[in-house]
């Protein structure tokens, strides 16, 4: 599926084409980080190794987390933590060493809207600075867990900011404000 783009008055748009797909993409959101490979970051062609996409959608995700008003540091010593159980990547074109990418990260919300399930996901897309080439788009699902590993089930009062504001952005793209 062809993503419209990013911009705030597009996040209608895009809710409403994702419905048909049973997810919506809160691009009101959306984080962008800029970074530029480095040396050790790709093969002997200059090219970037595919495994390395998945740190700079973490990259983007702690961004877009820390945008939204969520310290993760914090978080962990109140005793949680942020396991990853779903992580993917598609490569349409190569990022080369030394060329400035950006990395987008926006909150996906499911077509029943904003749950209380403590998880978070995320879609990414990467593209060339200079040309927007699409160079790669993915999707993680992060859970929140006690130290001990266990999922909770109920996101903690810790995170509260963080869920009004996805449930606002997920109801005006939706068109229905609360």
């Amino acid at each position: 599926m062809h993503m419209l783009g990013f911009g705030i008055n597009r996040a209608k748009a895009i809710c409403l084409e994702e419905q048909l797909m049973a997810e919506c993409k809160l691009s009101t959101l959306a984080t962008t980080i800029k970074l530029r490979p480095r040396y050790a970051e790709t093969d002997q062609m200059g090219i970037v190794y595919h495994a390395n996409y998945l740190i700079w959608f973490h990259e983007a995700r702690d961004a877009l987390l820390q945008a939204l008003g969520v310290d993760i540091q914090q978080a962990e010593a109140a005793g949680y933590s942020f396991p990853v159980i779903k992580s993917c990547c598609t490569h349409q074109s190569p990022a080369h060493y030394g060329e400035e990418v950006t990395v987008t990260a926006v909150p996906v919300i499911n077509g029943t809207g904003v749950t209380n399930v403590a998880r978070l996901q995320l879609y990414y897309r990467v593209t060339a600075a200079r040309n927007r080439r699409l160079i790669a788009e993915g999707e993680t699902i992060n859970v929140i867990t006690n130290l001990e590993g266990r999922l909770l089930l109920r996101i903690p009062d810790l995170f509260e900011n963080l869920v009004r504001q996805i449930e606002t952005a997920y109801q005006k793209a939706k068109g229905t404000v609360l």
